[in-house]
């Protein structure tokens, strides 16, 4: 937690450095048939050329990307100017990918930060049991963003067929002080680490045995059962952990949109309006690939939908244009409201067709 604290505290550092800065944000996962041969480099070095970043700030940002291989996380975050300016933050989740030079737009960064609900996958069998934390920041100690928590049980674990033996009263009062104490264990790290999104994984007798004895506050933070075998290789079991963990997003998106549609407020101009003059927007979800733009006015931090209003309506002062999604983001982020961007098929269709593809839900 100290280290997404220490990253927001670095980027709102960055969101005042005078401009030009390089804004971009860079999808680099391999699972992604365009990122195949690094290809995400020749579409940073042309969305630059295209932009027309001085030669020093592009060299500085290629001696630093180029020789890496296999860059950490899904999505980079590069901010550079003439000044020397670098940072470079690695984000373990999908951002779209975008690229400016001008003012910094730091929005999408602190806007992931401040969404992201951390996940927790508590692991277990009849061998071991293990804690990962889910980070939305990729670092050297993590792998694909699944950092294990060092901390184990006391009681061994029930194992062999004593496990299953029911004329066994010993064994089994064992195997219920073990999975009371896993419960109570979970608690402390799950509050401590501030995971709010639960995965068990394990065989399927243990996952139901474990979730039957946690405490209640943590038993509704459950999200998931994976069924898993722990003798599996570390990279398998991490994928498992993510699909579940996909899937639990699908469905938790899916809530939304849903909820939206019961008492929310959807399509550009009501959202829009809900959002900026009425601040009463506190969750906002947007077509991944929105697209369109919009007039912006510096002077009152305002979006205006009609694109010939080169005067605000509410200053008289001028605007300018700017990318749809951009003023979006910018205007969530000034006014606390959390932002889902909406990317898979059978979610983004529903925003699209039944919700104008922008819509919220209302504070009250």
């Amino acid at each position: 937690m100290a280290r997404k604290e220490e990253v927001r505290a670095a980027a709102e550092s960055v969101a005042g450095h005078p401009g030009p800065v390089l804004s971009a944000y860079l999808g680099v996962s391999a699972e992604r048939p365009e990122n195949q041969e690094r290809a995400y480099l020749l579409r940073l070095r042309e969305a630059m050329d295209d932009l027309g970043v001085p030669e020093d700030v592009q060299r500085q940002v290629r001696e630093r990307l180029e020789p890496e291989t296999h860059p950490g996380g899904r999505t980079l975050a590069v901010f550079a100017a003439e000044d020397g300016l670098l940072e470079i933050y690695r984000l373990n989740l999908d951002l779209p990918e975008g690229f400016r030079w001008g003012e910094p737009h730091t929005a999408p960064l602190l806007l992931a930060l401040d969404a992201y609900e951390p996940y927790g996958a508590a692991v277990v069998d009849a061998e071991r049991f293990r804690y990962f934390v889910v980070s939305p920041l990729e670092s050297g100690e993590t792998a694909r963003g699944y950092r294990e928590v060092d901390l184990s049980p006391q009681t061994p674990g029930p194992r062999g067929k004593a496990d299953h033996d029911p004329m066994s009263r010993r064994s089994e009062a064992n195997v219920h002080r073990y999975y009371n104490q896993l419960g109570e264990l979970i608690r402390e790290v799950t509050f401590r680490e501030g995971v709010r999104r639960l995965i068990l994984a394990g065989p399927k007798e243990r996952t139901a045995e474990l979730r039957k004895n946690l405490p209640e506050d943590v038993r509704e933070r459950v999200v998931a059962e994976e069924h898993v075998d722990l003798g599996a290789p570390e990279g398998e079991l991490l994928e498992r952990l993510e699909a579940a963990r996909m899937e639990a997003e699908h469905r938790r998106q899916r809530e939304l949109l849903e909820e939206i549609q019961e008492s929310g407020v959807r399509g550009l101009e009501p959202t829009l309006k809900a959002l900026q003059e009425e601040n009463r927007v506190h969750h906002l979800a947007v077509l991944w690939d929105l697209e369109g733009e919009v007039r912006w006015s510096d002077a009152d931090g305002l979006a205006v939908t009609d694109i010939t209003a080169e005067k605000s309506p509410f200053s008289g002062e001028p605007t300018r244009t700017k990318p749809l999604l951009d003023a979006l983001l910018e205007l969530a982020a000034s006014r606390g409201a959390r932002v889902d961007l909406v990317r898979d098929e059978e979610n983004a269709r529903l925003l699209r067709e039944e919700l104008g593809g922008v819509a919220g839900m209302p504070r009250f």
